[in-house]
């Protein structure tokens, strides 16, 4: 899920752009997204801090660009539909990309595919609410900065003077 849906539950064409992302890393590396750590509130907490699921194997540059694009921490940054059907379709064309999964494919040969017995046992893949009550308020779009102001009239003591008057 989106940092936004995690943290306001907007459920937005963005948001589903940053899972249509996440849809790419499991096609392209057989991985699911964070199969690796619990499924709890701290992976929430991390993802509306910006973290990202680790890529496990080697993928065309091409694609690796579009998915992380696709989780730019900011909505507005995220590609369209549009945008990612035009650069899509650009694939089936260029031969750049081509040999990108011909190198990419080769180099992988060896890789060792996905077992599922390798992920976390607190990594939940199936569909669930997760309760408002348990995630804290963290919303880092609506974060404002204080200002603090220090008088002038403070007298600072030293450690020692400070000892000293308390002895007496």
């Amino acid at each position: 899920m989106a940092p936004e849906t995690l943290s306001r539950g907007e459920y937005t064409q963005a948001s589903d752009i940053y899972s249509f992302g996440m849809i790419m890393l499991e096609v392209l590396t057989s991985y699911p997204p964070y199969y690796n750590v619990p499924h709890n509130i701290n992976l929430v907490m991390d993802i509306c801090k910006g973290r990202k699921p680790e890529i496990k194997c080697e993928i065309p540059r091409f694609f690796k660009e579009i998915m992380e694009k696709c989780w730019n921490f900011e909505p507005p940054n995220r590609p369209t539909a549009k945008e990612l059907d035009y650069q899509l379709n650009s694939y089936s064309y260029d031969g750049e990309i081509r040999r990108q999964v011909k190198a990419t494919n080769k180099s992988n040969k060896s890789f060792i595919q996905y077992d599922p017995n390798e992920r976390h046992p607190e990594a939940i893949y199936t569909s669930r609410l997760i309760p408002k009550t348990t995630i804290p308020a963290y919303d880092t779009f609506n974060s404002r900065q204080n200002f603090l102001s220090i008088p002038d009239n403070i007298i600072v003591e030293d450690d020692e003077t400070q000892e000293t008057q308390e002895m007496e």
